[in-house]
């Protein structure tokens, strides 16, 4: 006869019994029929039928060997989920864990098909049962759990549980559509074009949302190297009704925030410009900066990745019940850090590793808040609604797809989003919906040297360059042109951080530029790194001289530090302030009247000069 999986809803009465409880106190609280039906199950005949009399007959099964002999009785299934419940769960019996882990978990009834109806009316018949109920007991609020008093001797009998791993594939798996996207170049190339375009002045964000305007996206989205995850014209299809969903853009706001959170750009005005920490990273190697970025990330509190799942409403108008943001990334991180770089990992069995590894966590203290269409009748509190595969997978898709695989950390394998899963069609509200997120055709994901390094697997990163399209000649006169294929928006603004256009295909390399260059803090290795990567070998000696001359010219004075000048009244006053012996190394003669200060010492420089009777205006 076939058997049909039971989920873990109680097969008993749930008894209102604290945390953690005994055997003895377990059977205090159960009925006379409760305990005749275990002792069925247990193939013993009590010496009367008084509650007493059954509790000593049930407790007598599990003293000496019993327990062992119960044990023992055990299929594999079985004895996987007592193993996983006194090694790893505290004793509770976690139904999801079990499938993540071993794709099954074990039922505590078996009912045949045909009959499943008349059977579950006979629920407590020992016929039914599987050995389970032998060590799981419900306790309310805590589903199935092992009473506390055999914990500890059921350690002993059972080896603590294989850990568990993340399933692999040496390819994506082939689908109609599939777009594999190898993000590290793409992302180390976009950072830098981007911190021109804020150095510029061109990259306008909002403050509060970090959302950038329309015209910043469209710019943000021709400095890509290779553009958007989707095209333009699908993810910005013209939308034929209101509630008609649109993919929109990934990329454009995934980089202004990061750029934002990792404070690299100030807003000010109608557009922003880099800041300080945004100056020092045109300077250094990106992925450098991309590590930064990824950081700054992880730790902010303002931004929720859920809300880019912008067909669950209920978000914002109930603030209090999302849970914390750095804790969810947190526990992405840690399972991402427990995966093997250079292998295909399929998302669904990365959901599964992090459920069966018990890094799992919680959207929303509330979920009967979230809702879809209607609040009334499609929130995630019903019975069956919500849960993990729904919402903190949709949270695991943003958080790979928008984040991690836009700074490059990840190469990704993925499909239109529209029909890609249909894991959500059992909530209310959904017939019209062609996708619960615009990330729901993420289907495989690789971490690459790139992302090694960010989380830490690796010490050092060497970049998979792969070898330019573009073909580039050099002359002796320091012109720079074409010979075949299109530079890329990156690559056009590598070669205009040196060189002066010369038409649409021409470049001259420039004295002010490179010297402006250098001064930021770019390496003439960037550039011959670049060319050479275009297909020139060796540098004409010309050329060689200009690099050497504005690599040599472009450090010739270094910024020593900030100071503040005072103009004294006369030569007189100046010619003193500075012999005072307090003085002499705090201030500095800038002609006859001028003294200059640095910034640090002013404090003592005031006190001084009001000491020798003089005041400062």
């Amino acid at each position: 006869m076939a058997s049909a999986l039971k989920d873990a809803a109680p097969i008993l009465p749930s008894s209102h019994l604290p945390d953690m409880s005994t055997l003895h106190e377990i059977l205090l609280t159960q009925t006379t029929e409760i305990l005749q039906f275990r002792l069925q199950l247990l193939k013993v005949k009590p010496a009367g039928t008084r509650k007493g009399e059954l509790m000593e007959a049930v407790e007598k099964c599990y003293a000496g060997g019993g327990l062992a002999g119960i044990v023992a009785s055990l299929d594999d299934p079985g004895r996987q989920a007592v193993a996983e419940a006194v090694h790893e769960t505290g004793g509770q019996y976690d139904q999801a864990r079990l499938k993540a882990k071993y794709g099954a978990a074990p039922p505590f009834y078996n009912i045949p098909d045909k009959n499943r109806f008349e059977a579950w009316r006979y629920q407590n018949k020992a016929e039914f049962a599987t050995r389970l109920n032998l060590l799981f007991f419900p306790v309310a609020h805590l589903g199935y759990m092992i009473p506390e008093d055999f914990l500890e001797r059921l350690r002993t009998l059972l080896p603590e549980p294989a850990g568990a791993s993340v399933r692999t594939l040496e390819v994506p798996p082939e689908e109609n559509g599939l777009t594999v996207r190898l993000t590290e170049p793409e992302a180390l190339a976009d950072l830098m074009a981007l911190l021109h375009l804020a150095e510029k002045g061109d990259l306008s964000v909002g403050i509060k949302t970090g959302i950038p305007s329309a015209a910043t996206s469209q710019k943000i989205l021709a400095s890509l190297s290779g553009g958007d995850f989707y095209p333009t014209e699908v993810a910005l299809a013209p939308k034929k009704w209101s509630h008609e969903q649109q993919i929109g853009q990934i990329k454009p706001l995934a980089w202004a925030r990061l750029l934002q959170h990792a404070k690299l750009t100030v807003a000010g005005g109608t557009g922003s410009k880099l800041s300080a920490a945004g100056l020092k990273a045109l300077g250094q190697a990106p992925h450098l900066t991309i590590r930064t970025l990824w950081q700054k990330w992880l730790g902010n509190t303002t931004c929720d990745e859920f809300n880019r799942v912008n067909d669950i409403k209920g978000q914002q108008s109930a603030k209090s019940h999302m849970t914390a943001k750095p804790p969810r990334r947190e526990a992405v991180v840690q399972a991402l850090s427990d995966c093997p770089a250079g292998q295909w990992i399929p998302v669904d069995a990365f959901s599964d590793f992090m459920v069966a590894s018990g890094r799992e966590f919680l959207i929303s203290h509330s979920p009967e808040r979230l809702y879809l269409c209607e609040a009334r009748y499609g929130h995630f509190g019903n019975s069956g609604s919500g849960g993990w595969p729904v919402m903190q997978f949709r949270y695991l898709l943003v958080l790979l797809f928008e984040y991690a695989a836009t700074l490059g950390l990840i190469d990704i394998a993925y499909v239109p989003p529209a029909g890609a899963r249909n894991d959500f069609r059992d909530q209310w509200g959904t017939d019209d919906m062609k996708w619960l997120s615009r990330y729901d055709g993420l289907r495989a994901f690789r971490i690459n040297p790139l992302g090694a390094y960010v989380l830490g697997l690796t010490n050092d990163f060497q970049p998979s360059r792969p070898a330019s399209s573009l073909v580039l000649a050099l002359s002796p006169d320091l012109g720079i042109g074409v010979i075949s294929g299109q530079p890329t928006p990156a690559e056009r603004m590598s070669l205009e951080t040196w060189a002066q256009p010369e038409g649409a295909m021409a470049w001259r390399l420039d004295a002010e530029r490179a010297l402006q260059a250098v001064e930021r803090g770019r390496s003439m290795r960037e550039l011959t790194d670049f060319l050479e990567a275009c297909g020139i070998m060796v540098l004409p000696q010309p050329v060689d001289a200009f690099l050497r001359h504005a690599a040599n010219n472009g450090t010739a004075l270094r910024r020593a530090g900030n100071a503040l000048t005072f103009e004294c009244r006369d030569g007189e006053t100046a010619g003193h302030l500075s012999s005072l012996k307090e003085l002499r190394n705090l201030c500095f003669r800038l002609g006859e009247r001028g003294l200059a200060v640095p910034v640090e010492h002013e404090t003592k420089f005031r006190r001084v000069v009001r000491e020798n009777g003089l005041g400062i205006v």
